[in-house]
């Protein structure tokens, strides 16, 4: 009888053991949200490095950016055969746009309507983040849903931001 209480006992702690893991896993997004907005409130450069994959991020931007144009610029040619000169003098200006907006100011003013520096690092407050899946989630900004930061899940509890996303038209 006494094995049988010590057994119970156990089936409950690890039921309890990993019932506490599944729901530090399923809130660990929400938790790396928090101190994502901490970082920026308190412009801790050195943690931001740690949380977001810069690189990445400037990359996947670039290329989305880029893309944008292209598009814009093909159904212009065809009217206006200087619309090549003027991808080539915007394509020009993709790397320092990127650089202020995939910055700590950049990151705050996300879904904002303003600029880099220009909205108060408090907005960051209003951001919401949604589950994608299991190894992905995105941050938006409660009045704007379609600018988007993705998270992808390092390892079982980290998350990273990978990619930045916004409407270009």
């Amino acid at each position: 009888m006494e094995t049988m209480r010590g057994i119970r006992a156990f089936l409950v702690a690890l039921g309890l053991l990993a019932l506490g893991l599944g729901l530090y896993t399923w809130a660990s997004p929400y938790l790396f949200l928090r101190d994502l907005q901490g970082a920026i409130l308190e412009g801790d450069r050195a943690r931001l490095e740690r949380m977001v994959d810069f690189p990445r991020v400037r990359e996947g931007l670039k290329a989305q950016i880029h893309a944008q144009l292209l598009k814009e610029v093909g159904k212009e040619v065809q009217a206006n055969p200087f619309a090549g000169l003027a991808y080539l003098f915007a394509a020009g200006l993709v790397d320092p746009l990127v650089e202020v907006l995939v910055s700590p100011e950049g990151l705050a003013a996300l879904g904002t309507g303003a600029g880099p520096g220009e909205a108060p690092k408090e907005e960051v407050k209003n951001w919401r983040l949604k589950y994608q899946g299991f190894r992905t989630a995105y941050i938006h900004h409660k009045d704007d849903p379609e600018s988007r930061l993705y998270l992808e899940r390092q390892g079982l509890w980290g998350w990273k931001v990978v990619r930045l996303e916004f409407p270009l038209e």
